[in-house]
């Protein structure tokens, strides 16, 4: 059956959600959602929960002509960045604020934007004007709410780091996070994942080498050569040096930087200071409450499980006792890169310090 789809619900409704984009074929594709898409997906790529699971495309002219019948609803915006593996999910869903905040965990269509920038790059194309436009048009359809009174958080994947300019740039108000981890800890998540999550890591570590020209900083090196932790180095390196070049920029003052493992000691005085950056109204009694809750006491990519603080530290001091000597050899050959070209740990602008 035929579905009729107004300009208004393209524009304004929420339940109407840019998954992904076709630029081949010059289309916005678009999910039918509730509000319990956004709280339950874990990401809003392929794992996407609660939709028809029928897409729907529109023809990007048809939705700029929408954008003309109907101008969009001006709605608050801000950004979680991350450096994956680093509680990104637990501190978006410890944002989830009723009433006040619709956090969006990934959305997809970002990603897809962030591989066509890469792939113009290689093939020596430009990006802009026309990549700033289609991110300001995929914030924009992104930035639709349920309640009057919600702003917008996106959580996009790590892999759409290469987008944060932009993204900053089409909302000038806009204020971001940038979330990581210390070395050691990137490593131990990455041992503790499945052995799919494990092989993909050489394909990252080149998506960050197209992002920073990485293997270009040193001499010698290969990302083909490289074992698997030297790999998960590469990726963690890379994406320092990344966040330090965003920071320096003229976006710079906007953003703030946050240690994982500041997150986890520390909740209360980072919710906190997370929560104010961004202004969101969060009283202490609410974040014990968040702390108590489901958030912190079930998997942050699965709320159906039960997986809390203990748990987390238990596992973390098993894979790094089993994995101690392999830890230890990796950290000392990572010193060379370093030395050539130094994460810059703890990042600026950092939301809470160490005591």
């Amino acid at each position: 059956m035929a579905i009729t789809v107004s300009a208004e619900d393209i524009v304004r409704n929420p339940a109407w959600h840019l998954y992904d984009i076709d630029l081949q074929r010059k289309e916005l594709h678009f999910l039918e959602v509730t509000p319990q898409t956004f709280g339950v997906s874990a990401f809003l790529d392929n794992r996407i929960a609660y939709t028809t699971g029928q897409m729907h495309g529109f023809g990007v002219d048809a939705v700029i002509s929408a954008f003309r019948q109907i101008p969009p609803q001006s709605v608050g915006m801000n950004f979680l960045f991350h450096s994956s593996f680093c509680c990104s999910s637990l501190l978006a869903r410890s944002l989830q604020l009723e009433n006040q905040t619709l956090v969006l965990r990934e959305p997809w269509v970002l990603r897809r934007l962030a591989d066509t920038r890469r792939t113009l790059e290689l093939q020596g194309q430009a990006w802009n004007p026309q990549g700033s436009a289609l991110i300001d048009m995929a914030l924009t359809l992104l930035g639709k709410t349920w309640v009057g009174s919600e702003s917008v958080l996106i959580k996009p994947t790590n892999v759409a780091n290469n987008l944060c300019i932009d993204m900053l740039a089409m909302r000038p108000a806009a204020r971001g996070i940038l979330l990581y981890s210390d070395l050691e800890s990137f490593l131990i998540s990455n041992l503790k994942k499945s052995e799919e999550t494990k092989q993909k890591m050489p394909a990252l570590a080149r998506i960050f080498n197209v992002d920073i020209g990485y293997v270009g900083l040193f001499e010698h090196l290969s990302i083909e050569s490289l074992g698997f932790l030297q790999t998960v180095v590469v990726v963690w390196h890379a994406q320092m040096l990344a966040f330090q070049r965003l920071l320096a920029s003229d976006a710079g003052p906007r953003l703030a930087t946050l240690d994982s493992g500041l997150l986890l000691k520390e909740p209360e005085q980072a919710l906190a200071a997370a929560a104010g950056f961004l202004g969101y109204a969060l009283n202490r009694e609410q974040i014990v409450e968040i702390l108590a809750g489901p958030t912190w006491n079930t998997h942050a990519k699965d709320p159906f499980s039960v997986y809390g603080r203990d748990m987390r530290e238990q596992e973390s001091s098993e894979i790094a006792a089993k994995h101690s000597a392999e830890i230890l050899y990796v950290l000392r050959w990572a010193e060379k890169l370093f030395e050539r070209h130094p994460p810059g740990l703890p990042l600026s602008r950092s939301l809470v310090t160490a005591d």
